[in-house]
């Protein structure tokens, strides 16, 4: 019998956005609505909090996204912590465990559940708990090449030159020929909205959320070795706050803070997607499981891998609280 979802699943564009309008007004003296559109009239939204009226007042701000259309998790796991600050309760009316009035008193949150709706939307499932076959996951995740293997990975690409069977909804389309993964293209609306908020509040921290088939895991920037001793000692704090907060929750996450990719073109893709942007802000990267882990089998609810996402999100913002 297939699973029912958890009230705090919420996916598509159409199950959360209306409640980012919904909150953006009723809480109007805190919350502030950014919105940028994609081809397509897909909106991408970012939901601001923050009770003071001059965000740098602010020592932490932080910077929650999600820009992966086959990554759900971080989506739900967004808004419901959205929902527990702004009310109290989780949106299946639970009562929220946060230190609240400390955490809207101290720090400015910004958080983006899906700057990709226009893949998420193209979705044929709302969540991956191991239902499907991995070869099906990654084939609806990257899309089917011309000669019926999985697509590759692109920062940006042209339709007419790869012509592929099925294009992945990890892709963003940007124009009637161009596709770009979000979060390693530069004109994508992704990057535009980050640049557009940083611009705006200067966020000290950035955490990207994403779902992977191996161990939880997180993920240092590619350029970890150019910081400064400071930079790099208080990413691998922040890393271990994470990392502590799986462990307590009786997981095994890979011990130690990885590279993305080491010594591969993918890693450059990712250190032109950076340099230069966004100066002085910290950047972690988190994966959790989707779908089937590659070398057990092993599957995870997607009230589990709400809760793995979103364990991350609040180690991250006790972590700033406390000032580490």
């Amino acid at each position: 019998m297939k699973e029912l979802l958890p009230e705090n699943w919420v996916c598509y564009p159409s199950d959360w956005q209306p409640l980012f309008d919904e909150w953006a007004n009723e809480y109007a003296e805190c919350c502030t609505l950014a919105e940028a559109v994609q081809l397509g009239e897909h909106r991408v939204l970012a939901l601001t909090i923050a009770r003071r009226h001059h965000p740098h007042e602010f020592e932490n701000r932080l910077l929650v996204a999600v820009p992966h259309g086959m990554e759900p998790a971080g989506t739900a796991a967004c808004v419901d912590f959205a929902c527990e600050l702004l009310t109290g309760k989780h949106l299946s009316g639970q009562p929220s465990d946060l230190r609240r009035e400390q955490i809207l008193d101290n720090l400015l949150i910004t958080v983006m559940p899906d700057t990709n709706p226009q893949g998420r939307s193209r979705s044929p499932v709302t969540v991956w708990d191991g239902t499907h076959d991995n070869d099906y996951w990654q084939g609806v995740s990257f899309g089917i090449a011309q000669d019926g293997g999985r697509f590759g990975r692109y920062p940006e690409w042209r339709f007419s030159e790869h012509n592929p069977q099925q294009v992945g909804i990890v892709y963003e389309q940007l124009s009637a020929d161009i596709w770009a993964e979000p979060n390693t293209n530069r004109s994508s609306t992704h990057c535009r909205m980050v640049d557009r908020l940083y611009h705006r509040y200067a966020h000290t921290h950035f955490l990207d959320l994403h779902q992977h088939a191996y161990d939880e895991a997180v993920i240092l920037p590619a350029v970890f070795d150019e910081l400064d001793e400071a930079d790099r000692q208080q990413l691998m704090e922040w890393a271990e706050a994470i990392l502590r907060a799986w462990r307590d929750m009786g997981l095994t996450p890979r011990p130690e803070p990885a590279r993305p990719y080491p010594g591969t073109q993918r890693e450059q893709y990712f250190r032109d997607f950076s340099a230069g942007r966004c100066p002085g802000m910290l950047r972690l990267s988190i994966e959790v499981l989707n779908n089937r882990k590659l070398k057990s089998g092993e599957c995870a609810s997607a009230a589990e891998q709400c809760r793995r996402s979103r364990a991350a999100v609040v180690a991250t913002v006790m972590h700033l609280l406390e000032g580490r």
